[in-house]
């Protein structure tokens, strides 16, 4: 018994869908990909000639001083209470937490020191600073 073919060798396999289907990811993926870039503080690095860049970048915080003493937790403006209860958040959800601070070289040490005793007192002692090398980034 033989069985027949009904398409026999015009079969086709139709790729609009498929393409649709891509140049809607793709169109999705550049719409959500606008939202997720980050805002960064402007903050003006103090120089440092020991300067040099972390190697584990994993579980790491970011937290901002303008020149004006304003705090940044990320790319979000906190007081420092807020900053305090983020803090401790980040330290219960994260037992290997770090805290780069990026605190602009105009800034008054008080502002700075501050941020670290709200750091202390989450439990987080591993704090990083950042700074600029002579003549290059760090």
């Amino acid at each position: 018994m033989r069985i027949s073919s009904l398409g026999g060798d015009d079969a086709r396999f139709d790729m609009t869908p498929m393409m649709d289907i891509v140049f809607q990811l793709i169109a999705f993926f550049m719409i959500v990909a606008t939202y997720v870039t980050r805002e960064k503080v402007e903050v003006d690095l103090p120089l440092a000639v020991n300067a040099a860049i972390a190697e584990n970048q994993q579980g790491r915080v970011l937290i901002s001083i303008s020149v004006d003493g304003q705090v940044w937790a990320g790319s979000r403006p906190v007081t420092l209470d807020e900053l305090s209860e983020e803090v401790r958040i980040w330290r219960e959800t994260n037992d290997e937490a770090r805290i780069v601070i990026r605190a602009d070289q105009g800034n008054r040490y008080g502002v700075v020191k501050q941020v670290m005793k709200v750091c202390r007192d989450a439990g987080i002692s591993d704090i990083i600073f950042s700074s600029l090398q002579p003549g290059g980034e760090g």
